[in-house]
């Protein structure tokens, strides 16, 4: 770009030519566009340099090379966190979150609605991010989230209400908002969220149930939000109703980004799209990372962060094939809508590998998965104990072992969990190796299993990122534009 032909970047006379010209011709306009590349501001986009004499820059001849100071008289600076993995969760302590151990409080509603708009840094536009705009409004990205804004605020607030009201009604449909955002935000490497998620593909059965209950709230603000929009603002929601539950001081979601674009070809609900697997057929543990880096740009620390989500849902054996005979099955130990580590914990159970024939839904061919039996003793389930079966997906079991040499075509795996297991599928498990340790991710299950706060706040960091897929132009090199450049409306 023409900002690398100058030194200094865009600063002094060359910014104050380029907001000059955006003010006289319009913000996106090309001869702005053109004047700001020229100078080497291709990416400003001025929003308050003129608005009042304390935008007003002052300016002084010096001795560089471009032969003018930087600015003498700004109100505001945006820099760029240097910091290439995580953000500073220092943050984390002042949120003031209540604890939702009572699911039936009267003011559940009034907390999650005022915890969801503040208690956070005040808003900014950052200027290393694109900024598009959306009914001559400001939008697109906002690095400390719109909640904050005089016009987005209050917009966002009332999607945040109506959602937090239906999560009320049944907190299970929180891990359901954030499975939908997730079958959503996978794409190829061209997009990602469009509002638009293929019910006839068999990864996304039980998907069409949270569908048609945000469909009413889709409706109630089309005006001002795409429907993808709306499912990431109940996802936020749902992600800060389900984290603030067991742990106070969990971090905020924010909506960072506002503009995105809906596919074209689904019907109201959102029922369209490409049919995109969500998972590998042969899943191991450099496949799962690969495929989370090629659709997400994860590395595996979000990789494993995001799968903890795991912990806060439930599988049907119905729609997914996987569960405890003909019931419904957990993950982990814990409140199934609460979001928390009890899923790290649980690896270190005996796991026991099997086929499950499925002969009570001759419609659904037979799944791999892994299982862990309570016994008399039974586990906790939040409010009690219950008998019954835990169960992982090999999705799941690739975090901690790494079975990626023993594995047919079929993907069936031919190595153990742990020594104390009986058998393993059909064999006894004496004849069975024991599986190699996943050396890219085990050692984060392990740190997760401990402090469930950092696995919040990486959820955070990460489950951003897979929000803006396809709407990273100014954050990564590695994506493109859904829809040209910019989501403009």
């Amino acid at each position: 770009s023409a900002a690398n032909n100058y030194n200094g970047g865009c600063t002094g006379q060359r910014e104050y030519k380029c907001c000059a010209a955006r003010r006289d011709y319009g913000q996106n306009s090309w001869q702005a566009s053109k004047t700001c590349d020229q100078y080497g501001c291709n990416r400003k986009k001025c929003y308050g340099y003129f608005d009042d004499d304390n935008y007003k820059r002052t300016y002084e001849k010096d001795d560089d090379d471009d032969g003018w100071s930087s600015p003498t008289n700004n109100k505001q600076t945006y820099q760029k966190d240097e910091d290439e993995d995580y953000e500073d969760y220092n943050g984390g302590s002042n949120y003031n979150k209540n604890s939702y151990n009572n699911k039936y409080q009267d003011n559940f509603v009034k907390d999650i609605v005022s915890k969801s708009s503040g208690g956070y840094r005040s808003s900014g536009i950052n200027s290393d991010y694109e900024v598009y705009t959306k009914y001559g409004q400001r939008a697109g990205y906002n690095n400390d989230g719109w909640e904050g804004d005089g016009f987005w605020g209050p917009k966002l607030q009332q999607v945040r209400e109506e959602c937090a009201v239906m999560f009320h009604q049944d907190l299970l449909y929180l891990a359901k908002a954030i499975r939908l955002v997730f079958h959503d935000c996978m794409g190829n490497e061209d997009y990602g969220c469009d509002g638009c998620v293929d019910l006839t593909h068999p990864d996304n059965e039980g998907l069409d149930t949270i569908m048609h209950k945000l469909h009413n709230i889709v409706a109630n603000n089309r005006k001002w939000f795409s429907r993808t929009d709306i499912w990431q603002i109940c996802s936020l929601t749902a992600l800060d109703i389900s984290s603030s539950m067991y742990e106070q001081n969990a971090p905020h979601f924010k909506m960072t980004f506002i503009g995105r674009k809906d596919c074209p070809n689904a019907d109201e609900i959102g029922d369209g799209g490409d049919k995109i697997d969500m998972y590998p057929k042969t899943i191991n543990s450099q496949a799962l990372v690969h495929h989370f880096y090629q659709y997400f740009g994860f590395d595996a620390r979000c990789t494993t962060a995001v799968m903890g989500t795991h912990g806060m849902s439930m599988m049907h054996p119905w729609n997914s094939g996987q569960g405890d005979g003909p019931f419904p099955a957990k993950w982990s130990e814990g409140t199934s809508y609460i979001l928390d580590n009890w899923y790290f914990k649980g690896f270190k159970k005996p796991w026991t590998y099997e086929l499950r024939p499925n002969h009570e839904y001759p419609n659904i061919e037979p799944k791999k998965q892994w299982y862990w039996e309570s016994g008399e003793e039974g586990f906790w389930n939040g409010d009690g104990f219950e008998q019954g079966k835990l169960i992982m997906l090999d999705s799941d079991m690739s975090l901690k072992y790494d079975f990626s040499d023993y594995q047919d075509q079929n993907g069936y795996i031919y190595c153990k969990a742990s020594y104390e297991v009986y058998h393993h599928g059909p064999q006894p498990a004496q004849a069975v190796p024991m599986c190699p340790m996943a050396y890219d991710t085990y050692e984060i299950v392990e740190e997760y299993a401990y402090d469930n706060l950092k696995f919040l706040y990486d959820v955070e960091y990460c489950m951003l990122k897979m929000f803006n897929t396809g709407y990273r132009h100014g954050m990564d090199g590695n994506y493109k534009m859904y829809y040209g450049h910019g989501a403009y409306y």
